[in-house]
């Protein structure tokens, strides 16, 4: 599209969206209301906007203009932004195929080519047809050839990539991220898997398609789902009716399923598809009810469990602990100040600890009524983590690259395992972090000067013995890290610390923008409890906590505070 072109047009389409959002309680670039939803649709919040369809004689780049911005008219099956292409591309376009989100405008440029155009854009992330979505930093871009062809005497878009292109801002109002729950390998915990989805009505369906359809990548081998390979609906919509939601599988569900797998299935239902706030209960169906009763073999996962709210600090060279505002010693524990000790860990139970020597080369564990022992030695050792199965997590560097290490409770070096991660290549860990679930591994790393956040998955034996750490995400922290902590089970908090100067810490939640606490002087620790309001820090020998985003002096000289975990 030339200068000209961009200039006639720019006055007309302000004015249109002037007048649209003028209609509209929610900004976007269209009129935004919903629909109400019959007893047998699903019910839930979704979106309709009413972009306009072409304009009669359009030149080829306003055609294109009208196709991207038509992208949010989720309405008809996207009816509008199909009337933009060619007969032929509509029957077979998948606008959810893939979405790509974009920051800044996009850029149309003619190319020699008669009905040929160039496309660029800014990227901010994409999603899969599974809702899976990455990000990607700043400063990516994505450039594509358009083809036009003209149908009747009117331009139409015949090549492009599927799926559709939004801005970041209309992402939010379209997008809804959505928690798929899946066990853990000990059926003890769920373990979230964040996904995003069109806000449209149907959107019930996606999320059980995507949640039979089996965890993430990261996630595979490392959590378990009820539903057998293969699953399939036989009715394709999960109607919600009196906040109840029926989902009808294919018949040879009944033959792949006993009485425990069955309630297994429901139960792994329920908790995903209540967080639409419309399902209190699931129906499973195969043509008629699923029958199953009350196994007393079935287990209650725990959902987002809590952290104790007493941390553990080193105080005067030994353990001691911390909890409203007071210290106290850490009894029954024997001294460790011969260590140096540095960075402690506790145990969920709150009876176990683990600590570094001020070296970083000895990790050593002791508890109540117990020696001090140690129970592996390195380079560069990480602050250890424990899981909840009591295993002791660190990582350290060998011949200039990174290993992790896992020991388990009551073990020492000689029973220490090596935990594979093939995919670290050159990258250096300086911080891992179990999850409360211990299904992932929160890992800190610097690859070629830069820091890296990463989410894996942590694959074990059937005995519950750490394997494998799965090819991980990332989680695209807004500025440099060296150290991360657990939240939520879908959040957490960052910072690059520094003895002096300035450092921010920010609150990273897994589906939606970051959150910066007030800048503290010399931020050189980081700990984390049951929510954003038990989010720690230290500096010098001061402990402080947030109260709001401000940090807040807690008045005891100690360092090092650690929650369980």
């Amino acid at each position: 599209m030339t200068a000209g072109v961009i200039g006639r047009i720019a006055p007309l389409v302000i004015l249109l969206l002037l007048l649209l959002t003028s209609c509209s309680s929610i900004p976007t670039a269209g009129p935004v209301g919903t629909i109400e939803a019959t007893a047998e649709a699903e019910t839930g919040a979704r979106f309709v906007n009413n972009p306009p369809p072409p304009r009669e004689g359009a030149r080829p780049g306003e055609i294109l203009n009208g196709f991207l911005v038509a992208g949010i008219g989720v309405s008809d099956n996207y009816s509008v932004a199909r009337s933009y292409l060619t007969p032929s591309l509509a029957q077979t376009w998948a606008p959810e195929q893939e979405i790509t989100i974009y920051r800044s405008d996009f850029k149309i440029s003619s190319t020699p080519t008669e009905g040929e155009l160039q496309l660029q854009v800014e990227v901010a992330g994409y999603i899969d047809a599974a809702g899976i979505r990455r990000n990607v930093g700043p400063g990516t871009t994505e450039s594509m050839t358009v083809r036009m062809e003209q149908v009747q005497g009117e331009w139409r878009v015949a090549e492009i990539p599927t799926g559709i292109m939004i801005s970041a801002a209309d992402a939010e109002n379209l997008l809804q991220p959505h928690e798929l729950y899946y066990y853990s390998s000990s059926y003890q915990y769920w373990v979230p898997d964040v996904r995003w989805f069109v806000n449209r009505q149907g959107i019930a369906t996606n999320i059980v398609k995507a949640l039979i359809n089996g965890p993430a990548p990261y996630l595979q081998g490392a959590v378990t789902s009820a539903f057998p390979e293969n699953t399939a609906l036989a009715v394709e919509s999960v109607p919600i009716e009196s906040g109840t939601a029926t989902v009808d599988f294919t018949q040879d569900i009944l033959t792949a399923t006993d009485n425990l797998r069955r309630q297994q299935m429901e139960q792994q239902l329920r908790v995903t598809l209540t967080g639409l706030n419309t399902v209190n209960s699931v129906e499973l169906r195969a043509g008629q009810p699923i029958p199953y009763d009350i196994d007393p073999d079935l287990v209650l996962p725990e959902l987002d469990p809590a952290v104790p709210s007493r941390q553990i600090v080193i105080s005067e060279n030994e353990l001691a602990f911390f909890e409203g505002g007071q210290l106290s010693p850490a009894a029954d524990v024997p001294s460790v100040a011969g260590f140096d000790p540095v960075d402690p860990a506790m145990s969920y139970d709150g009876r176990n600890f683990a600590f570094l020597n001020d070296e970083r080369t000895r990790l050593l564990a002791t508890g109540e009524g117990q020696n001090v022992r140690a129970v592996t030695a390195g380079s560069n050792l990480t602050p250890p983590s424990y899981d909840p199965a009591n295993w002791i997590w660190t990582a350290g560097t060998s011949d200039g690259r990174s290993y992790v290490r896992a020991i388990p409770p009551g073990g020492s070096t000689d029973n220490a395992i090596d935990v594979l991660a093939p995919w670290l290549g050159n990258r250096t860990i300086s911080e891992i972090r179990i999850s409360r679930d211990g299904a992932r591994a929160l890992i800190v790393a610097q690859q070629s000067g830069q820091s890296q956040l990463l989410l894996s998955g942590v694959s074990r034996s059937e005995d519950g013995v750490p394997q494998t750490l799965s090819d991980p995400i990332s989680l695209n922290p807004p500025g440099a890290v060296d150290t991360a902590k657990w939240v939520t089970e879908t959040s957490v908090v960052v910072a690059d610390t520094a003895t002096e100067g300035s450092v921010t810490a920010t609150l990273l939640p897994f589906a939606s923008e970051p959150d910066e606490f007030r800048p503290l002087a010399g931020l050189q620790h980081l700990s984390a409890g049951t929510g954003r309001t038990n989010v720690f820090a230290q500096s010098g020998n001061s402990i402080y906590g947030v109260v709001g985003n401000t940090w807040t002096d807690q008045g005891v000289t100690a360092r090092d505070p650690s929650f369980a975990g």
